[in-house]
């Protein structure tokens, strides 16, 4: 005989996209999707935790391509799922700076906070000849996807160029603006290699300090009691 099918009346709640500050409405996970992100976790596969989070996140957020937000709205974004599913607080593990002592530190979600948008880079345009600029976007995480599995198979040249390229949206020159996703890869490495050195360093100051999540937290050690000043900082490091 088959069992019923449960019409549960999952509450919803509200959240605003940081980078955007639009307002997104969003449920809970279920047990289906803890599933799925526990199963990925434990594989420790990078790509796979990046890939089941972004999936899961779609899942509960509907209306939005999470995979077109920059990475810290969805790491923002999955703090605030998490804290409605399975609990407002988790527990970390930080070591003693005096006896290495492994501590546990239990923290609200709520506090975990986005370290400030200092360079709102989203179609800031730097120059880089008198007629030849690039347009910038924040990374997103179908970017972070990409560079994962060079981080994996790739050398530090590759991930290099790869991170240079998650932050660039367009070239610009008095005549057109070239969207980049829509050029072919080896077209783009070239451009990029053609970068001077100042060239390359205007760009990177600008997508240097992207917003990341951040905690500071005072505990004392078990062990020994010393007080220690424990920092967690983006979203590996809260779950």
């Amino acid at each position: 005989m088959p069992l019923p099918k449960l019409n549960n009346d999952t509450p919803r709640y509200e959240m605003t996209i940081p980078s955007t500050k639009e307002s997104v409405m969003f449920r809970p996970f279920l047990v289906k999707e803890q599933k799925t992100l526990l199963v990925a976790f434990e594989s420790q596969d990078q790509k796979l935790i990046l890939s089941s989070l972004l999936g899961c996140l779609e899942t509960c957020v509907p209306g939005i391509n999470v995979k077109d937000l920059a990475t810290f709205d969805v790491d923002y974004m999955f703090t605030q799922v998490r804290s409605k599913s399975v609990g407002e607080s988790t527990t970390l593990l930080s070591a003693c700076t005096e006896c290495n002592e492994e501590n546990e530190v239990k923290i609200k979600l709520d506090d975990i906070k986005l370290s400030e948008i200092k360079n709102d880079i989203n179609g800031k345009v730097v120059p880089l000849t008198d007629d030849i600029s690039v347009e910038l976007k924040y990374p997103t995480y179908n970017d972070l996807i990409r560079n994962t599995t060079l981080k994996d198979g790739g050398n530090k040249a590759d991930v290099l160029f790869e991170s240079i390229v998650s932050c660039l949206k367009a070239v610009q020159t008095q005549e057109e603006n070239i969207v980049l996703r829509d050029e072919p890869k080896e077209e783009v490495e070239t451009f990029i290699n053609s970068l001077t050195s100042e060239q390359l360093e205007k760009i990177t100051n600008y997508v240097q300090d992207l917003p990341t999540l951040t905690h500071v937290q005072k505990f004392n050690c078990k062990k020994c009691g010393k007080e220690n000043i424990a920092k967690f900082e983006g979203l590996q490091d809260f779950f």
